[in-house]
Protein backbone atom coordinates (compact mmCIF):
# COMPACT_ATOMS: atom_id res chain seq x y z
CA UNK A 1 0.00 0.00 0.00
CA UNK A 2 1.36 3.36 -0.90
CA UNK A 3 0.93 6.40 1.24
CA UNK A 4 0.35 9.91 0.19
CA UNK A 5 3.70 12.53 -0.45
CA UNK A 6 2.70 15.93 0.03
CA UNK A 7 5.50 18.24 -2.39
CA UNK A 8 7.15 20.73 -0.34
CA UNK A 9 9.58 23.74 -1.99
CA UNK A 10 12.12 24.20 0.46
CA UNK A 11 15.63 26.48 0.39
CA UNK A 12 18.41 24.16 2.02
CA UNK A 13 21.40 26.00 2.86
CA UNK A 14 24.95 23.35 2.74
CA UNK A 15 27.61 23.40 5.16
CA UNK A 16 30.01 24.95 2.35
CA UNK A 17 27.91 27.84 1.90
CA UNK A 18 26.18 27.19 -1.37
CA UNK A 19 22.41 26.40 -1.17
CA UNK A 20 19.77 24.73 -3.36
CA UNK A 21 15.66 25.80 -3.64
CA UNK A 22 13.80 22.51 -4.91
CA UNK A 23 11.14 20.48 -3.77
CA UNK A 24 11.67 17.64 -1.45
CA UNK A 25 8.53 14.85 -0.78
CA UNK A 26 7.11 14.67 2.81
CA UNK A 27 4.79 11.44 4.06
CA UNK A 28 1.31 12.95 4.65
CA UNK A 29 0.99 14.29 7.92
CA UNK A 30 5.24 14.47 8.46
CA UNK A 31 6.67 17.17 9.36
CA UNK A 32 10.04 18.55 7.83
CA UNK A 33 12.57 18.29 10.95
CA UNK A 34 10.93 14.81 11.47
CA UNK A 35 11.79 13.98 7.38
CA UNK A 36 15.46 15.78 8.26
CA UNK A 37 15.97 13.95 11.40
CA UNK A 38 15.09 10.61 9.86
CA UNK A 39 18.24 8.18 10.72
CA UNK A 40 16.98 5.83 8.34
CA UNK A 41 17.97 7.68 5.13
CA UNK A 42 21.10 9.71 4.85
CA UNK A 43 19.87 11.08 1.85
CA UNK A 44 17.44 12.88 0.43
CA UNK A 45 15.69 13.72 -3.21
CA UNK A 46 15.43 17.25 -5.04
CA UNK A 47 13.41 17.63 -8.04
CA UNK A 48 13.22 20.63 -9.82
CA UNK A 49 16.85 21.76 -8.12
CA UNK A 50 18.42 25.10 -8.74
CA UNK A 51 22.06 25.48 -7.14
CA UNK A 52 23.46 28.37 -5.62
CA UNK A 53 26.83 29.38 -4.82
CA UNK A 54 27.41 32.41 -1.94
CA UNK A 55 29.19 35.54 -3.87
CA UNK A 56 29.42 37.45 -0.17
CA UNK A 57 27.56 38.80 2.59
CA UNK A 58 25.45 41.84 1.97
CA UNK A 59 24.09 43.72 4.54
CA UNK A 60 23.21 40.80 6.46
CA UNK A 61 22.33 39.29 2.94
CA UNK A 62 23.54 36.52 1.47
CA UNK A 63 24.07 37.46 -1.93
CA UNK A 64 24.00 34.30 -4.50
CA UNK A 65 24.79 33.05 -7.84
CA UNK A 66 22.61 30.77 -9.90
CA UNK A 67 24.78 28.09 -10.76
CA UNK A 68 23.47 25.00 -11.84
CA UNK A 69 19.19 23.59 -12.30
CA UNK A 70 18.65 20.14 -12.36
CA UNK A 71 15.88 17.80 -12.64
CA UNK A 72 17.15 15.67 -9.75
CA UNK A 73 19.71 15.70 -7.19
CA UNK A 74 20.03 13.58 -4.13
CA UNK A 75 21.89 15.15 -1.13
CA UNK A 76 23.57 13.72 1.62
CA UNK A 77 22.00 15.03 4.56
CA UNK A 78 24.93 15.43 6.31
CA UNK A 79 25.69 19.01 4.71
CA UNK A 80 23.00 20.40 5.41
CA UNK A 81 23.30 23.38 7.73
CA UNK A 82 19.60 24.38 7.49
CA UNK A 83 16.47 24.05 5.43
CA UNK A 84 13.80 26.82 5.25
CA UNK A 85 10.57 25.64 3.91
CA UNK A 86 9.22 27.96 1.25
Amino acid sequence: MRTGKNRQRVNIVCNDGSSIKGSVYLNEGERMLDFINDQRENFIAITEAELYQLEELQSFRLATKLTAKKKFIVLNKTSIKWVEEI
